[in-house]
């Protein structure tokens, strides 16, 4: 009797009368749109409209913003920055005088290992049209051939970098340009 239990089985199994049911798909989010952008792209800080020249930088985690003339003070009983915003690009532009409330210090690593305290500010960059909030670290970039990095904190939801290709997006083209809020320094 056992047997042709067995061999029912075997029979229903290759019938697939016996089969499971199939695994049903688990619903997921449909996936953001991400533009494409190459690994330079320009970028407008407002309010000034200011267009500066952004590496786009998947190996740094935070953003960082070219400044001079870093200066700490007290507004209200709140710690502040004061700093020059200087487009070491075009040297014949004049500089920008910022201030900001601090928002945090920051502790960057270098890649020999040596770490730097930083202040870190919060900026309005406006990119394709779209104003966003960023955190910049400041510090000073005029060793380097950009005055803007911006790291995967402001890329995540937001790009996919395209290491083969820079400006996909043409500075002349952005509807940033239309919506200065002070006019072009």
């Amino acid at each position: 009797m056992s047997r042709f239990i067995v061999f029912f089985g075997m029979v229903l199994l290759a019938c697939g009368l016996a089969q499971a049911e199939p695994p049903r798909p688990v619903a997921k989010e449909a996936p953001k749109q991400k533009a494409v952008m190459g690994w330079l792209e320009s970028i407008f800080i407002k309010p000034w409209n200011r267009r500066l020249t952004a590496k786009l930088d998947t190996g740094a985690k935070t953003s960082s913003l070219h400044a001079d003339k870093i200066e700490h003070f007290s507004k209200s009983g709140e710690d502040w920055v004061r700093f020059s915003l200087v487009d070491i690009e075009d040297k014949k532009l004049p500089a920008i005088v910022v201030e900001k409330p601090l928002v945090r210090t920051a502790f960057i690593k270098s890649h020999d290992s040596q770490t730097s305290k930083r202040d870190v500010v919060m900026l309005t960059v406006c990119k394709n049209g779209k104003d966003y909030e960023v955190e910049f670290n400041l510090v000073d970039r005029s060793n380097f051939n950009y005055p803007v990095l911006l790291g995967r904190s402001f890329l995540k939801d937001l790009a996919l970098v395209d290491a083969n290709e820079s400006f996909l997006f043409k500075a002349e083209d952005d509807a940033c340009l239309a919506k200065s809020t002070i006019g072009h320094p």
